[in-house]
């Protein structure tokens, strides 16, 4: 016997629908009062917003599902995650985040201290709750009009600020307190973002590899990893003059894993490697702990285990220069050769240069840069971000 879809529970028809597009739902709503009502049901948007934008709950409980949905998901969900700013030299980390109705593109960048996390401003937001809904650049302390392109196949994002002058103005502003080698480099920033956020400010997408991502061939038998590796994601590094940059490490395959640079400097610049880590060239303490004695230790491959690799002694080489800000750990679990990219100003002449990298755990790891004689610490980001829904999309590191 016919049964009419209409005659079937409303649990059961609710079901159906939250397997529907917003095109089907829209289509469905006018069919009659009933699907009118059901397509209007809160729990079915809310379903909606997570199945498609992984948009919790807790960040729109004071708004309409559907209003949220429809008003700012719909065009602009599609941004969510995290990006790369394309801010000459210099880069930048981006996450486009859904936070209390609103779509905001939350800029991370690192403090005066290796320890201590990223600091966040806000320099974009669209109000869900607005109809038509409103793109406000720097919306907190000088908000103006700025628009949004996203190029769905790429997964890029374009920004277009309709008051550049007041823009960088604002910056400059916010910045008049900082000082040293920080006010330098925040100066030059500035300067080359004004050089592109009238004509657009690119933001390519971020895509950030987790311990799926280490490579099956460093599996111990029971298939776990080693403590003598590190799980791939984004670090704070110290850069001497240049402070502190933002680094993702990620693995080129089970011999090597390599620091990209989100953040960049006049030397080396954003996008660019800056350090390669090689795991089947551990290396040992020498008898004098110094630079002079690193400079001629020749890296040997070892078919070593990494996990044999022992935990040794570990205090900062002779000759090695280090602003001891922060205490390091006097012991380390392992310890390898590797290279270190160093370049003279607008990344002339680039070169790569021997290095031995210090794993102090997952979390914190140095670099001794040979030829520089200068230690680098860098600590790892303890923060979770945003998804990128578009996450079929190429990386750009």
């Amino acid at each position: 016997m016919a049964v009419n879809i209409v005659d079937l529970p409303e649990n059961i028809l609710l079901n159906i629908l939250q397997l529907c597009n917003v095109q089907d739902l829209t289509a469905l709503s006018v069919v009659c009062s009933l699907f009118h009502r059901l397509t209007k049901d809160s729990f079915l948007w809310r379903h909606l917003c997570f199945r498609d934008f992984r948009v919790s709950p807790e960040s729109c409980e004071k708004s309409s599902y559907e209003k949220i949905y429809k008003n700012v998901l719909h065009k602009y969900g599609c941004m969510l995650g995290l990006y790369q700013s394309q801010i000459g030299p210099y880069g930048g980390l981006l996450e486009i985040r859904f936070q209390d109705g609103c779509i905001e593109g939350a800029v991370w960048e690192p403090t005066s201290d290796v320890m201590e996390p990223l600091k966040e401003s806000i320099t974009f937001s669209i109000n869900g709750n607005e109809v038509p809904t409103k793109c406000l650049c720097i919306p907190h302390i000088n908000p103006h009009k700025c628009s949004l392109q996203v190029d769905k196949r790429k997964g890029i994002v374009t920004q277009l600020c309709s008051d550049n002058e007041g823009h960088i103005r604002t910056l400059c502003d916010m910045d008049r307190d900082v000082t040293g080698n920080l006010f330098n480099y925040v100066s030059m920033k500035i300067v080359y973002l004004n050089e592109v956020i009238s004509t657009g400010l690119i933001h390519k997408p971020l895509m950030l590899p987790g311990p799926d991502d280490i490579p099956n061939a460093l599996r111990r038998k029971d298939g776990s990893f080693p403590k003598q590796i590190i799980t791939p994601g984004l670090f704070k590094g110290t850069y001497s003059v240049h402070g502190i940059e933002v680094l993702l490490f990620r693995y080129k395959d089970e011999h090597e894993i390599h620091g990209y640079k989100v953040t960049g400097d006049v030397n080396v610049h954003a996008s660019k490697i800056s350090v390669k880590i090689l795991l089947k060239f551990p290396a040992y303490p020498t008898g004098k702990n110094s630079i002079a004695a690193m400079k001629t230790t020749e890296p040997e491959s070892s078919k070593t285990p990494l996990d044999q690799i022992p935990e040794h002694p570990f205090s900062i080489p002779s000759g090695c220069y280090y602003e001891a800000t922060t205490p390091l750990p006097t012991r380390c679990i392992a310890r390898y050769h590797g290279f270190g990219q160093i370049a003279y100003e607008e990344f002339h002449r680039p070169t790569f240069t021997p290095v031995q990298v210090i794993i102090f755990n997952n979390d914190l790891i140095g670099v001794v840069w040979i030829e520089l004689t200068a230690f680098s610490l860098f600590s790892r980001v303890q923060r979770t971000f945003t998804k990128n829904v578009l996450n079929t999309v190429e990386s750009c590191l």
